[in-house]
């Protein structure tokens, strides 16, 4: 199991890493609305024998509408409400600010068997620096170690019963890079589901990954 753990740690922050490439680039160009579609027609994907039915106008990249077997999907969807783009909706993905109401959301396979959740105590809960801060809507935040490779992240965590939320966030937002927070969750068989989202909506999220969750069943025919 420390083996397990270990891996899940290095897979964690090459995402670390990954992610903040990426969310330089989206901040730089904003969301856009260059390849936009309006049209909700689902399209079919398989991603690791899986199969997904997605709307089209949630769909991020205008190439990947054609559906069929891919590596990921990547998707945008509004917040409140988890709906694709619309032309009623345009000014909220034209909105080019680190508080646009979009959260990012990659489907893709598993990396590592653990999700965010279970890395709590055997990874996270190891590089956890100062006392505990309350944090939005119940949850509770930590500071990371300068030497834990999280370095300018916090993690924020709920554990209410049966309910289970982790994730990290970019503790100060920059000129580069704004105030995020990232999430995975394991689903369906073999499946992976990212999110992020600027960390103002933080305090949605109880509810956002709830409906999140719920979407994505959805679209691996689950419900």
């Amino acid at each position: 199991m420390p083996g397990l753990y270990a891996a899940a740690g290095l897979v964690a922050i090459a995402l670390l890493a990954w992610l903040v490439g990426r969310m330089v680039g989206d901040y730089r160009d904003g969301v856009a609305l260059a390849g936009k579609s309006s049209d909700p027609t689902p399209v079919v994907f398989t991603i690791a024998d899986e199969t997904l039915t997605v709307p089209g106008n949630a769909v991020r990249f205008p190439a990947a509408r054609r559906g069929g077997a891919v590596d990921k999907i990547e998707l945008l969807l509004r917040w409140p409400g988890l709906g694709g783009f619309t032309e009623d909706s345009a000014d909220a993905f034209r909105d080019g600010s680190s508080l646009a109401p979009i959260l990012y959301v990659t489907i893709g396979p598993r990396a590592a068997p653990l999700d965010m959740d279970e890395r709590l105590s055997p990874v996270y809960a190891r590089y956890f620096a100062g006392e505990p801060v309350t944090g939005p809507s119940g949850l509770t935040g930590r500071s990371m170690t300068a030497d834990s490779g999280y370095r300018g992240e916090e993690i924020y965590y709920a554990r209410t019963g049966p309910v289970r939320f982790t994730a990290r966030c970019v503790s100060e937002a920059s000129p580069e890079v704004p105030a995020t927070c990232i999430r995975d969750v394991n689903i369906g068989r073999n499946l992976s589901m990212l999110y992020r989202v600027n960390r103002f909506y933080l305090g949605d999220w109880a509810a956002m990954d709830r409906e999140l969750k719920a979407a994505v069943s959805g679209f691996l025919g689950e419900r």
